[in-house]
């Protein structure tokens, strides 16, 4: 590696002390991302499982508000790793 190459590379990238790149951040977005898309999944479910016309028992209503919950619980330590 030359002298050159060196120097151009520290002139592009400068780590900020008060933001430290970690992967921490990554997954923390990640996590809010996936949450988000399991929240509005559980809405949907929930809507839809309500509106059938057959005959359902208790423990199908269910289903919608659980994926709902893990959503919400999964964009929350989202949020909470960042």
């Amino acid at each position: 590696m030359s002298t050159l190459s060196g120097i151009a590379l520290a002139a592009v990238w400068t780590p900020n002390p008060n933001h430290p790149l970690t992967l921490i951040n990554f997954f923390g977005y990640l996590m809010l991302i996936v949450g988000c898309v399991i929240t509005v999944t559980g809405v949907v479910a929930t809507v839809l499982i309500s509106r059938g016309k057959s005959q359902k028992k208790w423990g199908d209503h269910l289903v919608g508000p659980f994926i709902l919950a893990i959503g919400l619980v999964l964009a929350y330590f989202g949020v909470r790793l960042f």
